[in-house]
């Protein structure tokens, strides 16, 4: 069974979007995509892609996690939440502001079908909720505050730009999935790093490169995400998009995919020396 916090805090939010639901005759809308059995990242993702445009304009989108039974309450709660972050990260690549997503939860394990197995993989899933839009209330407008001096950016949090090389700048520790074009989750802090520096450098214009490994027949490899054979492309692509949803101008930023033709590590002999070459490094443009 759920610790006890556990099952409290799910009955709350039940409760929540319950009110959510009875407070207006508009009803919750969910889009779910479903996870073979272990899975955390592939998923079939044309249930979202269908509604790309809509889930564009949505405010407070809530990505819920879910499981089978099978594997231990922390395992499932850990697997749920895995499944969120990765459906999360999908929408984001496709258009969604990370602002919008108000809610991305792990919810474990649900109960297990009453008869057999076979309603085990409803249960391996992802739940995209979009929640009914409430009627507007005026409120006062409150006195604009005082303006406030921006916090400049951390050093330690950007990185050092060459000014007189303007050698590209690596982005060391940003890696991708294989055949993805979704970065590994230990590379989010390398991605908040480059905003930093975006900020700190407000003259700075880069032209992000994409790289992948291991395919050397041909220019570019397949993107299992998107069905095309432009993994390299779609990479810097991410990484472009991530740094507009976060406030910076497209005017600064160009991307490109360079496929395999300029590996970091030639030739790749272990899966560090592949991990190294899905990659994207920055060439300075304009500082």
């Amino acid at each position: 069974m759920r610790h006890t916090e556990f099952n409290k805090a799910a009955a709350i939010t039940s409760l929540v979007l319950m009110g959510l639901i009875n407070s207006s005759t508009a009803q919750t809308d969910t889009i779910s995509v479903f996870f073979d059995h272990n899975e955390d990242v592939r998923f079939e993702a044309k249930p979202i892609d269908d509604r790309s445009a809509d889930l564009i304009q949505m405010k407070g989108i809530m990505v819920i996690g879910h499981t089978d039974h099978l594997g231990s309450d922390a395992y499932n709660e850990a697997l749920s939440f895995r499944r969120a972050e990765s459906v999360a990260r999908y929408l984001m690549s496709q258009g969604v502001s990370k602002r919008n997503l108000s809610v991305i939860r792990g919810d474990g394990e649900l109960p297990s079908p009453s008869s057999n197995s076979t309603g085990y993989g409803m249960h391996r899933r992802v739940d995209v909720i979009i929640q009914p839009l409430m009627p507007s209330v005026k409120t006062p407008v409150p006195p604009r505050p005082l303006p406030v001096e921006p916090m400049p950016a951390s050093t330690e949090d950007a990185f050092e730009i060459d000014t007189v090389s303007k050698a590209n700048i690596v982005l060391d520790g940003l890696s991708f999935i294989g055949g993805r074009h979704f970065p590994t989750q230990e590379s989010i802090p390398v991605l908040e790093k480059l905003l930093e520096t975006m900020k700190k450098y407000p003259t700075l214009e880069i032209e992000i490169q994409g790289h992948i490994c291991c395919e050397y027949e041909a220019f570019d490899g397949l993107d299992a995400d998107a069905g095309t054979m432009n993994l390299s492309e779609n990479r810097a692509k991410y990484v472009y998009k991530y740094l507009i949803q976060e406030g910076i101008s497209e005017h600064r930023m160009t991307y490109i995919g360079k496929g395999s033709s300029d590996p970091k590590i030639f030739p790749e002999r272990t899966e560090l020396d592949r991990q190294a070459n899905r990659r994207v490094e920055l060439k300075i443009t304009k500082f």
